[in-house]
């Protein structure tokens, strides 16, 4: 194996560069470690966060209410407002239990028929809104809450 004479201007301190192999070398690792420590992670602190949730369209139960039918069916599951109308049809249970709950909190419709995960991820794409925060009943700060709500 050949080793090859390169230099490279290390942004580690105290380290000139890599002068090939030796016990001043820097290695490829050190200068990733290097970088990494450079470029500051955008990493959410608690006010983003809060933010995030902010914007989420804050829909109340009583607007919930007015789209109680086949042809306008929403749903409340985890504080979330999902609007279920295309769905309708294409429920693995037939459209029935879904419009039974429709224009209200069917959280404990749905914990109690065992939903897979792929169940959950699926909500995403049906979301609409959220309660706004003194409707709310599973997601709420200072309350008791479920562990493991779907996102």
């Amino acid at each position: 194996m050949s080793s090859v004479e390169t230099q490279v201007h290390s942004p580690i301190e105290g380290c000139d560069g890599v002068h090939g192999p030796g016990p001043k070398a820097t290695t490829i690792l050190q200068l990733a470690m290097a970088a990494l420590h450079l470029t500051k992670a955008s990493v959410p602190d608690s006010n983003s966060i809060g933010h995030q949730q902010r914007l989420r369209k804050q829909i109340t139960l009583s607007e919930v209410a007015y789209h109680d039918s086949f042809e306008d069916c929403w749903i409340v599951l985890y504080d979330r407002v999902y609007d279920i109308t295309s769905f309708l049809r294409l429920h693995p249970g037939g459209h029935d239990v879904l419009v039974e709950n429709a224009g209200r909190d069917a959280t404990i419709a749905f914990l109690n028929a065992g939903h897979s995960k792929m169940a959950l991820m699926s909500l995403k794409l049906y979301e609409i809104g959220e309660l706004p925060p003194d409707e709310c009943i599973y997601r709420c700060t200072g309350k008791l809450t479920l562990t493991h709500l779907p996102d």
